[in-house]
C-alpha cells in the first residue's frame, strides 16, 4: 500500500480505489510495530536533519516525498514532471482561472509539484520559493526534477520571517503549503500571517491555504480574514483537504474562469472543471 498523502488526503490521482480503513490499520500497524508502510515501494534515498527524517520512496509510476512512512508529501510522476499527483494540488491551481500573475510566491517546496506545474503553464512568470529545511530543498533538486533557471528563486528560510520582510504588493498569489510530517504549520493560522499576505499580495491578489480542517468561521481568525479580504471562497477535496481562496478585491471575474481553466486542461492534461463546480463561497 502507498504511503498516504500528506494531510489526510489519499491518492486521488492515481485511478485506483483506496481504503481508508485499510490505511488506518496500515498506519496503527506502523506505530504500534514499527513496520515501513510503503510495501511495493523502494526507499532510493533517506536522510535526516533537525526536524525529521526525509524519505524519497520509488513506486512503478511515480516517486513520492515523505517525512516519516505513512504520509506523503509530494508525489511525482518521473515521465510526466509537471502532472499534478494529488487532487488538492489540482485544487489550488484553480486560481489561474482568476489570475495570470507575473509573480508568484509559494510557501513551502516539498517535493515541488505546484511549482513543476506552474512554471510549465505560466511562461511569463517568476517565483518566489521558501522553504524552511534546505535539505528538502537539495533533494528537491536532485530526486523531483524542480525547476532551475532565472525565473526561479529559492530562499530556505522561516515563512514567517520571510512574510514579515517581503515588500508591499510585491507578488500576485501566495500559496500557503506548509507541513511537517504531522501537522500543519501553526503560521498558517495566525492572524498576522494573513495581514502579512494582504500587504504582500499586489492589488487584486489572491492567497491560496491548504488546510486540513477549514478554520471556524467563530473565531478572531476567520474574522481577520473576512476584514482583509473581499473574496473568500473554499474547495474541499474528497479526502480531507480544504483550499482556502482569498482575494483583494470584490471584483472577480466567474464568467471568463471556465474558459481559462478549459485551456489550463488541454496544457496540462488535467481535470479542472469539475473541481470548479465545487467552489463554495463562504462570503456574501
Amino acid at each position: 500500500m502507498p504511503i498516504m498523502p500528506c494531510c489526510y488526503c489519499a491518492l486521488s490521482a492515481l485511478n485506483r480505489p483506496i481504503s481508508f480503513f485499510s490505511d488506518m490499520a496500515n498506519k496503527f500497524s506502523f506505530l504500534l510495530t514499527g513496520s515501513s508502510a510503503m510495501a511495493g515501494g523502494k526507499i532510493i534515498h533517506s536522510t535526516s536533519d533537525t526536524y525529521g527524517n526525509i524519505l524519497v520512496v520509488d513506486y512503478p509510476r511515480y516517486r513520492v516525498l515523505s517525512f516519516d512512512s505513512i504520509y506523503e508529501q509530494s508525489g511525482f510522476y518521473v515521465e510526466k514532471p509537471y502532472a499534478l499527483v494529488h487532487e488538492y494540488t489540482r485544487i489550488m491551481m484553480l486560481v489561474l482561472g482568476f489570475m495570470e500573475p507575473s509573480h508568484t510566491t509559494l510557501l513551502g517546496l516539498g517535493g515541488g509539484s505546484l511549482l513543476r506545474s506552474l512554471h510549465h503553464y505560466l511562461s511569463h512568470c517568476d517565483f518566489h520559493v521558501v522553504e524552511l529545511r534546505s535539505k528538502v530543498y537539495e533533494i528537491a533538486r536532485e530526486y523531483f526534477d524542480i525547476p532551475d533557471d532565472e525565473r526561479v528563486w529559492v530562499s530556505i528560510e522561516d515563512a514567517k520571517l520571510q512574510m514579515k520582510a517581503s515588500r508591499d504588493a510585491s507578488t500576485d498569489i501566495i500559496f500557503a503549503d506548509m507541513y511537517d510530517a504531522y501537522h500543519m504549520s501553526p503560521i498558517q493560522g495566525q492572524k498576522q500571517f494573513i495581514q502579512e499576505c494582504y500587504r504582500t499580495l499586489s492589488k487584486n491578489g489572491w492567497l491560496v491555504i491548504n488546510y486540513h480542517l477549514l478554520p471556524d468561521p467563530n473565531t478572531p481568525f476567520f474574522e481577520c480574514l473576512i476584514d482583509h479580504f473581499s473574496t473568500l471562497m473554499v474547495c474541499s477535496g474528497e479526502y480531507g483537504n480544504h483550499i482556502l481562496f482569498a482575494c483583494k478585491s470584490p471584483s472577480v471575474d466567474y464568467e471568463r474562469a471556465p474558459v481559462k481553466l478549459k485551456n489550463m486542461e488541454e496544457i496540462l492534461n488535467e481535470t479542472f472543471m469539475p473541481l470548479f463546480n465545487r467552489l463554495e463561497h463562504l462570503t456574501a
